[in-house]
């Protein structure tokens, strides 16, 4: 049962303790100075051949010292009384709250950082945007924007408090360059603001093993800052990048054993969308190739190889499939459910104060 106000602790308590320790420390001050005091004018009296001034040792020895030592007591102990009442109204405040203990591990929303996906085209970007914070929002996480072109201090103070990257698609295309490779003729132009705060995210959720769930220009980020490389430009017979007119583009091959095939409840094959013209060529370090285009063999879907981090890139856009028929939406919400799960899962951690196995940074 949550507790009440009544449970609370009261402030009428604190003049009482205080006033009581004061009078008590302050009597204690007085008697041992009184009797110090005492016995050195009796020593120096004696010295001096002179008769012993109780009157002096009382008025300008141990009262003094009694005053000074009950006017710094009380001080102390009245800060110590007000701070904590504070800290256990706090504590009060949580224990009465329905998310209090583990039911708050529960029930908090994970914080889930997610990067505007373009930073020179910003309608694409404020249409875009939405679709990935309200799937985020429709399986129980708090989407957190991260605005590009800021400060690394700045970036890096916004996802201090997120418990998992979300890297969205882009428009933009990723520097050949940073892969050893020339740049292709359709290889569209890179997008350095957005390519800073990927890299700040995805070094931030390796160092303290934060979920990292990357969709299209996602997978192909994370792909290259694991030191993976990509295909340029897809030739194939299947057309790849029909992007929003054609709800269900293809199908995608998943390996039995993988995660994604766990958290999409098959190991066969699922239907999907797709919006790329560039695809993953050679996984990354720590990633593996576990969902290819049944058509065309291309790459659709990365995931992570360290145990209890959880890593899922998809080249398809499960955000705009989440309110669509159940062959599409159903494999969509589900990796967004996972995802959240592991982001819940680290918040909890993290609140708990129970570390965690600590990646190795790049």
């Amino acid at each position: 049962m949550a507790k009440t106000n009544s449970d609370g602790p009261r402030w009428i308590g604190i003049p009482a303790r205080v006033f009581a320790m004061t009078f008590l420390l302050t009597l204690l001050s007085f008697a041992v100075a009184l009797l110090l005091s005492i016995m050195g004018t009796v020593v120096y009296s004696q010295m001096k051949h002179v008769a012993p001034n109780l009157a002096f040792a009382y008025r300008h020895i141990a009262f003094p010292f009694a005053v000074t030592v009950g006017a710094i007591v009380l001080v102390l102990s009245l800060g110590m009384e007000i701070r904590n009442y504070r800290k256990r109204r706090t504590l009060a405040g949580t224990s009465s709250s329905p998310l209090a203990g583990a039911g708050e591990f529960e029930n908090t929303a994970p914080r889930i950082a997610i990067p505007v996906p373009h930073s020179g085209d910003r309608e694409y970007a404020q249409s875009s945007l939405p679709r990935y914070e309200e799937a985020v929002r429709g399986a129980g996480g708090e989407p957190v924007r991260i605005e590009l072109g800021q400060a690394q201090a700045q970036v890096m103070k916004q996802i201090e408090r997120c418990d998992a990257v979300l890297l969205p698609g882009s428009r933009a295309d990723i520097d050949p360059k940073k892969y050893g490779t020339e740049r292709h003729a359709k290889t569209a132009a890179a997008d350095p603001k957005r390519d800073a705060a990927d890299g700040l995210l995805l070094r931030d959720a390796y160092n303290l093993r934060k979920p990292v769930l990357g969709i299209c220009y996602g997978l192909q980020s994370l792909n290259v800052y694991r030191a993976g490389s990509l295909v340029q430009h897809i030739e194939s017979k299947i057309n790849h990048s029909p992007a929003r007119s054609v709800a269900k583009a293809h199908t995608v091959n998943i390996e039995p054993e993988s995660q994604l095939a766990k958290i999409v409840g098959t190991t066969k094959t699922v239907a999907v969308n797709s919006s790329h013209h560039q695809s993953a060529d050679r996984a990354g370090d720590g990633l593996r190739v576990v969902a290819r285009s049944a058509d065309d063999g291309i790459i659709e879907a990365l995931e992570g190889t360290a145990p209890g981090h959880f890593v899922l890139a998809v080249q398809w856009h499960p955000e705009r499939s989440v309110n669509d028929g159940p062959e599409l939406a159903e494999p969509a919400r589900a990796i967004f459910r996972a995802f959240i799960e592991a982001a819940r899962a680290r918040h909890a951690e993290s609140a708990s104060g129970v570390p965690g196995v600590l990646a190795r940074p790049r």
